[in-house]
């Protein structure tokens, strides 16, 4: 194998592991996003009083509101 091949295949590897990690970090992302959201939509339910406080968080329920209105402007 002579010197040229060596390089094309060690630039693809290096590309694979880069094009995979970008793939976990945005799947990693849209993970934490998903349970940000889910945290404030039980704190919202629970403090309008839809929902019994079941998880025992005992949120502050003066910013709620506050909140939910930041995740409409999303």
């Amino acid at each position: 194998m002579n010197d040229n091949k060596k390089v094309e295949r060690l630039t693809f590897i290096i590309m694979a592991l880069l094009f995979a990690l970008l793939a976990l970090g945005i799947a990693g992302n849209g993970d934490l996003q998903e349970a940000q959201d889910q945290a404030s939509f039980y704190n919202e339910m629970v403090c309008k009083g839809h929902w019994p406080d079941y998880e025992n968080r005992r949120p502050k329920c003066d910013t709620v509101q506050f909140v939910a209105a930041l995740r409409l402007l999303r």
